[in-house]
Order: C-alpha cells, then structure tokens, then sequence
C-alpha cells in the first residue's frame, strides 16, 4: 500500500504557539522506538568517536532507518490535532513563511537524515523534523540548523547525492529538487530569527 508523506516548516508570531494542541509529551518517542532509537544514537556515537560526520551508509542501515521513521509518525497518534493545526498555517500568499515538501512513498525527513547523517540530525530540535520553538529559541538554535543544512562545496553535493538516492530506492520522486530539503527549512528559519518569529516543524503521513 502506498502512502504520502510531506514534511512542514512554518513561521509563525509566538502568540499562535500557545494555541497548538497536544504538546504534552509530544516528542518522546513510543516505546516501541526506543530499541531503535538507541540504534541510531548508537550510529552517532561511532561517528562522533571516529571524528568521521557523515559516511555514507550501508543499504541495511537505509532500510533501519525508513523503518525507525515509519513507526515514529505512524505511531505518534496523539500529534495529529498538532499536525492539523499546523498544516492549516499555510497560505500561498506567504511563501516566505513556510517550507513544505510532498512525496510519494518517502518521508522527506527521512530522506534528509539519510542524506546528512546522525550527527547533524541529532542536533536538530524535536524528533525526525517535528517540533516547537519560541521566538527565542530560534535564535538559540540558529546555529545547529546551519550546521545540519548550510552545507557548501563537494560535502554538500555528496549529501545531495545520498538524499536523491534514498528518494528512488525507498520513494517515488525521483525528480524532486533534492536541494530544497536543505534549503528550503533553512530559509524558514533564518528568516523567522530576522524577525522575532517562531518556528514549527511536523512531518504528516497521508
């Protein structure tokens, strides 16, 4: 059975956080990805030791990871009405405000974090692209999203590279722009700390 997966960052004034519902332990994943989630700190403990960021990964790994990520969304039943009211922040007529990508058979955050790797990954906020953050803690946390995916020069194309294979070998799109999986969240961001806004990410599965 097919799916659709897509992957959403908005800027939003911080007086519209306090209206999202269900953040009460929203981003503690299920216990049924806790196993796994130990898989993947694992895989960056190894490359943190190693002093190697980024390797390109083994085809099993690949798989794990798709894995890992289907269970955290499909299992995350109480972040809908989140996801939902979310969603309902996009209008076309600010496209400067928001990020979303549309995939057929592929989670876009996965195809990300397969192109990037843990270590970049595991410095976002949130899990696997789903997150709140207040205007202050935008600018806190510029710094690691210019580090997950402000990636220039010959890394940035080997990243590219392992996203637009993830997107064919686990997904359906291989036309889409691998590039805006980096810079298109990022774009969101630094314009939301120029002007004193929130950011919020959430990853629906249609």
């Amino acid at each position: 059975m097919g799916f659709t997966g897509a992957w959403v960052v908005v800027a939003v004034p911080d007086d519209e956080l306090g209206r999202l519902p269900g953040l009460d332990g929203l981003f503690v994943p299920p216990a049924e990805v806790e196993g796994e989630r130990a898989w993947w700190e694992a895989v960056h403990e190894r490359n943190r030791v190693g002093r190697v960021v980024h390797r390109l990964w083994e085809d099993e790994d690949a798989d794990r990871l798709g894995q890992l990520i289907s269970r955290w969304y499909e299992g995350a039943d109480a972040a809908e009405g989140f996801r939902r009211a979310v969603t309902g922040w996009l209008d076309e007529r600010e496209p400067e405000r928001f990020f979303a990508a549309v995939m057929r058979k592929a989670f876009p955050f996965g195809a990300l974090a397969y192109g990037v790797g843990p270590e970049a990954v595991l410095g976002l906020p949130g899990w696997f692209g789903e997150f709140v953050l207040s205007a202050d803690q935008v600018w806190d946390r510029l710094p690691e999203f210019e580090a997950a995916l402000g990636w220039s020069g010959e890394e940035r194309e080997r990243i590219l590279d392992r996203v637009r294979a993830w997107l064919v070998g686990l997904g359906d799109e291989p036309g889409y722009p691998a590039e805006e999986l980096l810079d298109g969240p990022l774009r969101v961001v630094r314009w939301a700390a120029a002007r004193g806004w929130g950011v919020v990410g959430v990853a629906p599965v249609y």
